[in-house]
């Protein structure tokens, strides 16, 4: 991905504010700490990257970042927008090569690096499957080595299909992957590292919690991949047409950035050692209506397309509960998501990007 300053408008500048005011407790004590972001150029990374630095401006924080990708150099001309002095530095490395310095010990690490890639899963599950579990051996002796605390973002993946009739997916649910699908590779993977951050956590002290995030729509989402949300904003900016394969019965839910961050952040701070919270939305949508909805928001006239029909093989359902959340972080969802579709597009159209 590539960023340039005309990426932070009005509106990145609106949410991180926002941000800031829902979770200033939390990331009063966050910006005042080493943190590490692993994976900080993607989706994910690049809003907690962003709020951190908008964070320890606005607080006068006193923590460092770190910034590890393959590609975090990129992510400076963002952070340069917010705030040209926030102490940055940058490590570019695989993440199954980490190597933490020892002035970012003692503080936070959030492992956002995994390759969330439909096409590497399909073309090379063996791989997916080895980075993934690689990576998280490699982070978890990295955070005992420098003591610090570590949140880890798995998936909603982990619960394997959502059967049609059960209306939402609790922690406490026993699903799981088919292990006899070779495309589960990204899925059991994540289970598998969950497994060895508890474990780290049990028989080596680490402070170490899950987060297993759902569907997210907001600036910086790719568009043109495999997220469903990202390839119609992307056809409403670029053509007159969005196009759905399916029937589009399928339900989904789509959370917006700013309660994303507060939620990671509440995680962070406060979350519980060995314990996994839901991330997303319970307001629900078919692949059709959010169709129809991005159809709206576009300046030119834009025609929904359903290709396809609705059958069991093709039909899902992956909505989350976020009880548990709310619960014990007191977090809640505040953007509907008439209002986070209606945020991207407006990003899309100020920032003048039509393929990200």
């Amino acid at each position: 991905m590539s960023y340039g300053s005309q990426h932070i408008t009005k509106q990145i500048l609106s949410d991180l504010e926002e941000i800031n005011q829902k979770s200033k407790s939390d990331l009063s004590e966050l910006v005042n700490k080493p943190l590490v972001i692993t994976g900080a150029s993607g989706f994910v990374g690049t809003w907690l990257t962003l709020s951190w630095v908008s964070a320890r401006k606005k607080l006068n924080g006193s923590g460092r970042l770190l910034l590890t990708s393959r590609n975090p150099q990129s992510l400076l001309q963002l952070t340069n927008v917010i705030d040209p002095e926030s102490p940055i530095s940058v490590l570019s490395s695989d993440i199954r090569n980490l190597v933490i310095p020892n002035d970012f010990s003692n503080g936070n690490l959030v492992h956002a690096a995994t390759p969330a890639s439909a096409a590497l899963n399909s073309s090379d599950p063996a791989l997916m499957l080895k980075i993934i579990v690689d990576g998280q051996e490699r982070v978890l002796g990295e955070a005992i080595r420098t003591s610090n605390r570590v949140l880890f973002l798995s998936s909603g993946a982990v619960y394997g299909r959502q059967p049609l009739d059960l209306g939402q997916v609790t922690e406490t649910w026993e699903g799981a992957p088919l292990i006899s699908d070779s495309r589960s590779a990204y899925h059991e993977g994540k289970r598998v590292a969950e497994l060895m951050g508890n474990i780290s956590s049990e028989k080596q002290g680490l402070h170490f919690v899950t987060a297993r995030l759902f569907a997210f729509v907001a600036p910086f989402l790719p568009l043109g991949t495999h997220f469903a949300v990202g390839n119609f904003l992307r056809d409403a900016h670029t053509s007159n047409q969005i196009e759905i394969q399916s029937g589009g019965g399928s339900i989904r839910t789509y959370l917006y950035a700013t309660d994303l961050c507060s939620s990671l952040w509440a995680l962070q701070e406060r979350g519980l050692s060995g314990r996994v919270y839901n991330v997303g939305s319970e307001e629900e949508i078919t692949i059709r209506e959010l169709a129809t909805q991005v159809a709206a928001l576009a300046t030119q006239e834009v025609k929904v397309v359903v290709r396809g029909i609705d059958t069991f093989d093709n039909m899902s359902r992956y909505v989350p509960s976020i009880e548990r959340l709310g619960r014990e972080m007191n977090i809640y969802q505040s953007v509907t998501l008439q209002e986070a579709l209606l945020r991207t597009s407006t990003w899309l159209s100020e920032a003048k990007i039509e393929n990200w």
